[in-house]
C-alpha cells in the first residue's frame, strides 16, 4: 500500500515586515510543532522513503526539523516549483514518484495542501481525521493519505483515503 503524507509548514516568523514570504523562517512555536510531528511520524512507522519538499525557508526548516526524529531520512528533493503549489502541481510531481516508493512526503504550503487533501480524501475516509480536516490545515499539520491504487502515476485518478489528521493541539505542543 502506498501512503502519501502532507505536511504544512510550520509556524512562521512575521516579526520582520520587510522580510519577503519566500525568505520567512520559523518561530519558536513552528520548530516545536514541527519537531512534534516528526516524532509522531517514526513513532507510527511513516518515515517516508521519498520526501518533496517547497525551496521556501520555512519548508526547509521544517523538514530539516523533522527529520532529525527519523533513525534514517532520505533525501529530500527541494523544488522551487512547489512554492505556493496548486493541487495540480503538487499531483504533477507527486505522480513523478518512483513506483518502488512505499511513502511519500510532501512539505508545502496552503491553500494547496488543503485542497489537495480534501480532493484525495474519498470514499472509507476516516471521520474524525474528516472532521479535523473540515477545521482547515494549519501550520505544522498532517495529512496520512492512504492511496486507492498501486502506482503513483494514476492516483489522481484512483484516490485514497484520509486515514489520519494530525494537528499540533493534537500533540500537547502548541
Amino acid at each position: 500500500m502506498k501512503r502519501l503524507l502532507l505536511m504544512r509548514h510550520g509556524k512562521s516568523d512575521w516579526g520582520d515586515a520587510s522580510q519577503d514570504d519566500f525568505d520567512r523562517p520559523l518561530n519558536a512555536r513552528g520548530h516545536r510543532a514541527s519537531r512534534a510531528v516528526g516524532a509522531w511520524i517514526a513513532a507510527q512507522d511513516l518515515v517516508p522513503d521519498t520526501v518533496l519538499v517547497s525551496a521556501a525557508v520555512r519548508t526547509s526548516q521544517t523538514w530539516k526539523i523533522i527529520r532529525e526524529e527519523f533513525p534514517h531520512a532520505p533525501e529530500a528533493e527541494i523544488l522551487p516549483d512547489l512554492y505556493l503549489a496548486s493541487p495540480g502541481t503538487l499531483l504533477a510531481y507527486i505522480e513523478r514518484v518512483n513506483p518502488a516508493t512505499a511513502t511519500t512526503l510532501v512539505v508545502g504550503h496552503n491553500p494547496g495542501m488543503e485542497t489537495l487533501t480534501r480532493l484525495m480524501a474519498g470514499p472509507g475516509s476516516d471521520a474524525e481525521a474528516n472532521a479535523e480536516l473540515g477545521l482547515g490545515f494549519p501550520t505544522a499539520g498532517l495529512a496520512v493519505i492512504e492511496l486507492n491504487g498501486e502506482d503513483w502515476r494514476t492516483m489522481s485518478a484512483e484516490g485514497g483515503r484520509l486515514v489520519d489528521f494530525l494537528r499540533p493541539r493534537s500533540l500537547d505542543d502548541c
